[in-house]
Formats: C-alpha cells, structure tokens, sequence
C-alpha cells in the first residue's frame, strides 16, 4: 500500500536532525558554558518530495497519508527507498549472518550487546562507526568501529541510551539495510525503520496537465521519532 515511504523515496532533500538538547550561554566576558537536558534524543526528519506526483494514479498515497495526518504513527523506511546510503552498513557481515545474530539482554544504557556472531575473521568489522543498529522499536548509531574478535559477543557503543531497558530476552538484530524488525504497527520491515509521527503534512496545489493534474505540495513534511 502505498504510504509515507513513497513521499520520502520522490524527496529533493533530506534534513536529520540526531542532537542532544544542549543549551549554551555565552557570559559578559565571553566564556561559553554548556548544559544538557538528558532526552531519548529524538530523530526528526524534514523532507520535500518533488511536484511531480501524477495525481491520478497517486490517490491512494493521498488517502493513506490523510488517515494518519499528524496524529497516527508511521513508519520511515529507508532502505525501501532511494536514500538506502543514509543508512547502509558499513561492515564485513552478509544479510544472512545480520540476519543470524541476536541482541543480548546484557544491553544497557550507551552499550549494545550483540551475540550469535558469525564465523568470520576476527579482524574484520561487526560494525562501523556511523553504522545504524536498531533493537525493537527504536534505532541507535554506532560511535565506534567493532571488530568481530574472538569472543561470543561484542559490545557495540551508541549515541544514545537503550530505549525501554532492559531486554527481557534476546532480539534479532537489524543493522542498516539488513535484518528483519519486530512488528511496526501490525508489519515488519527489512533494515533500520523509524517509528515517526509528522509534525507538520503540507497542504497541496493541483497544478493542471493533459487531462490530469500534478500535485504541488506547499511545504516539506516534517517528522519526530515517536517514542513511547
């Protein structure tokens, strides 16, 4: 069914925004001091598809985007789309050995824990860093490369706090395009899916051509991680 996905696979441009709220005060003398509020550190994501939507074989697409309007939760997949670089793993593991491995229910706060490995040489890399690994729900990002090693398991640093921890029993891993997720909203999804409400669904103009209409929309979509 066509969905959200199609809107960010026609997108222009992409902005992420994955800061940390961090306030800043400059004083009379000019010394900086910071201060950080401790968030889930949300993904928010803007997107402007082009004006080029037929609208008469993207009804559809119009309809499933006004059921869930700014109040319902979606689900961005990336890899479905043509923004898969943004984040495709970087690693030496295959789909299928992604696919075999198992968060631990060791994870906890900035540390993932990932077992099940495979048999691969132990220099080469689980992860690196800027590489997308999401457990249940919720997606977080590598900040340091992993090597495979020789142990069960390896501990994989992230840029935020494990989301509703701890794990009550192992899950299977998802990192970038590849692995399966839990169930999203009643599906599943191949690689890293983000659970999103939008905050903001633009209006759209018709602008008129042969016997149909293109769709022009207003403004960009923007979306916020919706972390429950």
């Amino acid at each position: 069914m066509a969905n959200i996905n199609d809107i960010l696979a026609i997108a222009e441009s992409v902005a992420i925004n994955d800061q940390r709220f961090v306030g800043q005060v400059i004083s009379r003398n000019q010394r900086i001091s910071t201060s950080e509020i401790i968030t889930v550190v949300p993904f928010q994501f803007e997107f402007k598809p082009n004006n080029y939507l037929q609208y008469s074989t993207n009804r559809a697409l119009l309809a499933n985007l006004r059921y869930y309007d700014k109040s319902l939760a979606q689900y961005l997949n990336f890899g479905s789309t043509g923004w898969v670089n943004y984040i495709a793993y970087q690693g030496n593991m295959t789909s299928a050995q992604i696919s075999a491995c198992q968060w631990q229910t060791s994870s906890a706060a900035k540390n993932l824990v990932l077992g099940s490995l495979p048999s691969i040489s132990s220099s080469a890399y689980i992860v690196k860093a800027g590489d997308f690994c999401q457990v249940g729900l919720y997606t977080y990002i590598a900040t340091q490369d992993v090597l495979r090693g020789s142990g069960s398991t390896v501990t994989i640093p992230v840029h935020r706090n494990l989301i509703n921890g701890p794990l009550g029993s192992a899950i299977n891993a998802v990192i970038g395009q590849y692995g399966t997720t839990v169930s999203m909203g009643g599906n599943t999804y191949t690689g890293v899916t983000f659970p999103i409400i939008l905050q903001q669904y633009p209006t759209y103009t018709l602008v008129p051509m042969t016997n149909d209409s293109f769709v022009a929309w207003n403004s960009t979509f923007k979306a916020f991680e919706l972390v429950l």
